[in-house]
């Protein structure tokens, strides 16, 4: 081989040395490293942990934003949901992990839907213990966790995730230690977003709004005592002020000579009705909540007819959320089971609540006139029997 050859080869090789050289220092390197911002459409690390901190406090200060995030865990969860599988021993360990002491998931399991409402997301560490294999969960608040890495090429990928605190809790949990669920995010985003995020700006003007009134409504009552002393030099004033230090309690009586003039004076406070404005907040602020105002104890103007159109959207919207959190609880349900040696295609149910109780009278109502009808297409031929049952199926089914 000539020299030119070898240089070419030694040339076009070295590169792709270095290269990898540079590639394992600079993960060494990295190591303990946090990326500036994320990938993808998420905010910046620094305001989505603002977004988290202020949510919560909303949820903890406010008593419309508390209301909002119960009634849609109310909704979902219902009296709680539980889980079974058709193996009998994936069925007895499933009711061990969900009622295990260090899981107490019948009850746990709505304060994590709770702070998936709150912060938009969910993480759970997995801890399982080496000799009966049992998996526990411990929720670590999502405001702590301020990186979602992901592989380059796919960011639904997620390789682990670091939580940001003191030096014994600031470290980085593997894919495999964690879960991650997380709501309201679109298309190329990794975290997820609050409920109330959308809604915040107007829990607060609305608070802002009601503390005024309640300013103005307290304010516009008061009244002080204006005393005019006719005649009175300076020291005659100051002695005077001395003895009324404390003013007269409402009913009292009030003794005085021609040279001394009481009068009360009111704060003369422009305080027309504005039930319009409030209605239009809350109205603003349930429509983000994707909440009926009449969900928020506000019937007025509602009656039954319109309340069970409004009904409707907010059902979608809630069975939508039931399906996601069915769908997280037998994520953990399966990873538990795996851990514990079960094979991975073990089947779980989900068992969760309906999220309305059916209307008897109505369905009723729609049977009674329904019935004759079948019976007289059954006998025209127009359907037949099986048909004719579907149809009364699916309307006991609504």
């Amino acid at each position: 081989m000539d020299w030119p050859t070898r240089l070419r080869r030694w040339l076009t090789g070295r590169p792709t040395t270095w290269t990898a050289r540079l590639s394992e220092a600079h993960h060494d390197e990295d190591q303990g490293w946090r990326p500036l911002a994320t990938a993808g459409r998420d905010p910046a690390p620094a305001d989505h942990q603002r977004q988290i901190a202020e949510a919560t406090l909303a949820y903890q200060t406010n008593p419309l934003a508390f209301r909002i995030v119960e009634l849609l865990t109310d909704f979902v969860l219902g009296p709680g949901l539980t889980l079974s599988s058709p193996d009998p021993a994936a069925a007895r360990f499933l009711q061990s992990f969900w009622t295990h002491p260090l899981n107490d998931l019948p009850a746990r399991q709505f304060s994590l839907v709770t702070e998936l409402s709150v912060a938009g997301e969910l993480f759970l560490s997995l801890h399982t213990n080496p000799y009966d294999r049992m998996t526990y969960l411990r929720p670590i608040p999502a405001q702590f966790i301020d990186t979602v890495e992901t592989s380059p090429e796919d960011l639904e990928d997620e390789r682990r995730f670091h939580q940001n605190g003191p030096e014994q809790t600031d470290r980085w949990w593997l894919a495999s230690e964690m879960r991650h669920y997380a709501i309201n995010r679109l298309v190329g985003m990794v975290r997820g977003q609050s409920d109330l995020a959308p809604i915040l700006p107007w829990l607060r003007r609305y608070r802002d709004w009601l503390t005024d009134r309640v300013r103005i409504n307290r304010y516009k009552g008061a009244f002080l005592w204006e005393v005019e002393l006719k005649g009175a030099d300076r020291r005659t004033i100051l002695q005077r002020q001395t003895e009324l230090s404390a003013p007269p309690p409402p009913g009292s009586l009030i003794v005085h000579n021609e040279n001394e003039v009481w009068r009360a004076i009111q704060p003369a406070i422009d305080a027309p009705a504005v039930e319009a404005d409030g209605r239009a907040l809350r109205l603003l602020i349930a429509a983000g909540a994707g909440l009926p105002l009449h969900y928020l104890g506000e019937p007025e103007g509602a009656n039954r007819a319109t309340a069970a159109e409004m009904h409707l959207p907010a059902l979608r919207r809630l069975a939508r959320r039931q399906q996601y959190v069915g769908t997280m609880f037998a994520d953990l349900a399966r990873t538990a089971l795996q851990r514990a040696g079960f094979p991975p295609q073990t089947p779980v149910t989900v068992h969760v609540g309906d999220l309305a109780a059916p209307d008897s009278e109505r369905t009723a109502r729609a049977l009674s006139l329904l019935v004759p009808a079948l019976a007289q297409a059954t006998a025209q031929g127009w359907l037949t029997a099986a048909e004719a049952q579907a149809v009364i199926q699916q309307t006991l089914s609504r």
